[in-house]
């Protein structure tokens, strides 16, 4: 990556009268703050280590133009005095640190609230509350009070905004037929259901003045079928244009929709594709692309190639809020890679949780890292390379701490490089990548093909030891077992077991789902192959086409749903995808034996039955690897020692988790309360 040329990112543009440094912005994306102890000195932590980090724009997560347009009650909202002081304390504090804007938005029928409003009386699948249809004078008042957001926007210091007309939001839900059934002059064609966002974007206009920037987050794709044709498409951004629009912003695809837009069974850079053709369609103004782009190599095929103008990017800048510096210096290797994964952000987001990052547990703890008190430097030893294992020794090391990453495999990664062997799943490859640039550059001293043990503790006489020693496979013990060729997840993933043609998984959980789609799709697909798997191409009709796998494989879960315990925003996809393979799906049951025929199971329903099988994996589960931290502990009491990950609880394999305990327990050591 260091021979990358990335002079196409580095290429001023401008935006309004605002002019951008380079071609990357950091996109809208809710933290989940609101309402937290020292919520503006929060975002201004957050926000503040990203322009410092080199990004030029930052979008703020959507801010409610009005009370019923709130995506939740923690939403900020303009017409709240109380937001607005918050928001102009952290606006006047980034103000000469970047362009920071302000993101105008309404949820429509998306909004977790009881009383919410849309364009028809239309229930949104994702929610349960039928939204009542806003009147013809209440479409107008909303339009008046984007304007208005918009001018209070400027009055507290923002320098740009952007009016949310995407994902399914309320504008994107006027401009679709699928939700707007309407027969006055918001409804009944195409013009009429543009009439909305156009009619919002002069209003905006009229109220910030000319030169003020203007960014309109519009639908490259709806990803819905019934939706409206890309020559609807490209009617509403010229419309928008015309109408003073300052850049364009493609999102694509709606909450609803059934096609992954995000998740890392997209391949990267695949939706610059449609804000390419938006591109050719609305000239003359800046596109930008946004969706699935991660990585500086994506950054510069989508910029260089002209698919966009600009690229706008804001998973990646949790993980890494850097990245920009690091690419300008020639670092892209030391990039810390989002791997769309979805559990720390977008997870937490629907649970009205604080977002932070799978593999950067310090992304909305600026302000605490900010706060805690100078480490005594000390000699610090972590047991297992692992996530947990990796980001204790980074930040033991940030810390000033001498440290020493002990690791009994020939590579780091412990559990992701079995991870990484998924497809779709890939990106946890770059995790372990990023571990393997960023330690040795912070000192850390890292010992491969090294267990650990007493007598080496001692002799290496640490201040403090992380034990992350992680899971091992649960043994099952089942009559007649021997009978079919069978292995753990762990032989299967690591490449040590060929399965048969029809294969037995034993574990429903979320290993179970993984093996099932690492034995019926052997690898990542690349962009033309995902179009046609989702019939993208077809624009208003797109949908998963079901493609049959090689192998029979059967998922099997004594009690509980097949893939409970999955991401909310990934799960649905990732087992849709197993279901259009003819993957099974079999719970609530006994195991009883294996036969010469098969896996013999006993189930409510149908009673003893036999599923025919060639191969057995194993996924029931694991247990800790905690018997050197017990031990130690007994017999090194006075040494301070941690246990994280799936040492400390085997209930599941979660990076997410074993990487926030890492950085917990590493940033406490000495220090006073240690």
């Amino acid at each position: 990556m260091s021979s990358l040329d990335t002079s196409s990112i580095f290429r001023p543009i401008q935006i309004g009268s605002e002019s951008l440094p380079n071609r990357i912005i950091m996109g809208s994306m809710h933290l989940g703050l609101e309402g937290l102890p020292s919520t503006a000195d929060r975002m201004t932590a957050f926000y503040g280590k990203r322009f410092e980090g080199g990004v030029g724009l930052i979008t703020t997560g959507g801010i409610a133009v009005n009370q019923e347009g709130k995506g939740s009650n923690i939403f900020f909202d303009f017409q709240k005095e109380e937001d607005c002081k918050e928001l102009a304390q952290v606006a006047g504090a980034l103000k000469p640190m970047g362009i920071f804007c302000a993101q105008l938005f309404h949820a429509g029928r998306y909004a977790y609230l009881r009383e919410l409003v849309a364009p028809s009386a239309i229930r949104a699948p994702i929610n349960r509350f039928v939204p009542r249809e806003l009147t013809t004078e209440e479409a107008w008042r909303t339009i008046r009070d984007f304007g208005s957001s918009a001018l209070r926007a400027k009055q507290i210091g923002f320098r740009a905004v952007e009016i949310m007309s995407s994902e399914g939001y309320l504008v994107n839900q006027f401009f679709s037929e699928v939700t707007n059934k309407r027969t006055d002059e918001f409804g009944g064609t195409p013009e009429n259901r543009r009439r909305f966002a156009v009619e919002i974007m002069k209003e905006v206009r009229k109220q910030v003045g000319p030169g003020f920037p203007v960014i309109v987050r519009m639908s490259g794709i709806d990803l819905i079928p019934g939706n409206p044709t890309f020559e609807e498409v490209a009617a509403l951004g010229n419309e928008l244009k015309a109408a003073g629009a300052d850049a364009l912003n493609i999102g694509i695809g709606w909450h609803e929709s059934r096609i992954p837009t995000i998740s890392q069974l997209v391949p990267r850079g695949a939706w610059a594709k449609i804000s390419h053709k938006v591109k050719q369609a609305v000239p003359d103004i800046p596109i930008i692309a946004s969706n699935r782009i991660n990585m500086p190599e994506t950054i510069v095929q989508v910029l260089s190639s002209g698919e966009a103008d600009v690229v706008s990017m804001a998973r990646p800048f949790l993980a890494d809020p850097e990245i920009v510096n690091k690419i300008r210096a020639n670092e892209a290797e030391r990039v810390n890679t989002c791997v769309a994964c979805n559990q720390a952000c977008l997870d937490h987001t629907f649970k009205e949780e604080m977002v932070s990052c799978l593999v950067n547990p310090g992304a909305n703890r600026e302000l605490d890292w900010s706060r805690l008190p100078q480490a005594r430097k000390q000699k610090v030893v972590v047991v297992g390379s692992g996530p947990g294992g990796m980001e204790s020794a980074r930040i033991a090391a940030l810390r000033g701490h001498s440290v020493i990453l002990l690791e009994a495999s020939e590579k780091l990664g412990g559990q992701l490089n079995l991870a990484a062997a998924i497809p779709g799943k890939f990106e946890f490859f770059e995790t372990v990548r990023y571990f393997q640039s960023e330690l040795p550059k912070l000192g850390v001293d890292i010992r491969l093909n090294t267990r650990a043990d007493l007598s080496l503790l001692d002799e290496l006489k640490p201040d403090a030891v992380i034990f992350a020693t992680g899971v091992l496979p649960r043994e099952l013990k089942l009559p007649g077992l021997d009978k079919k060729p069978h292995a753990s997840y762990v032989e299967f993933l690591n490449g040590n077991f060929r399965p048969g043609k029809s294969v037995a998984i034993i574990g429903g959980g979320g290993i179970g789902v993984d093996v099932a789609h690492r034995l019926t799709e052997e690898k990542d697909p690349d962009i033309p192959t995902y179009f046609h798997r989702y019939n993208v191409g077809s624009y208003t009709e797109a949908h998963i086409i079901p493609e049959k796998s090689g192998r029979k494989v059967s998922i099997l879960r004594r009690n509980g749903k097949v893939g409970a315990g999955l991401g909310q925003t990934t799960s649905w996809a990732l087992l849709q995808e197993l279901q259009s393979k003819g993957v099974e799906f079999h719970s609530s049951l006994v195991y009883k034996e294996v036969t010469d025929q098969g896996l013999v199971v006993e189930t409510k329903k149908d009673g003893v039955k036999t599923l025919e099988c060639d191969t057995i994996i194993l996924c029931a589960g694991q247990v800790s690897e905690a018997s050197l931290y017990e031990s130690f502990r007994k017999e090194r009491p006075n040494v301070p020692s941690y246990l994280i990950g799936g040492a400390k609880d085997a209930s599941g394999i979660d990076a997410k988790r074993a990487m926030l305990e890492g950085y917990l327990a590493a940033a406490k050591i000495g220090t006073e309360q240690n």
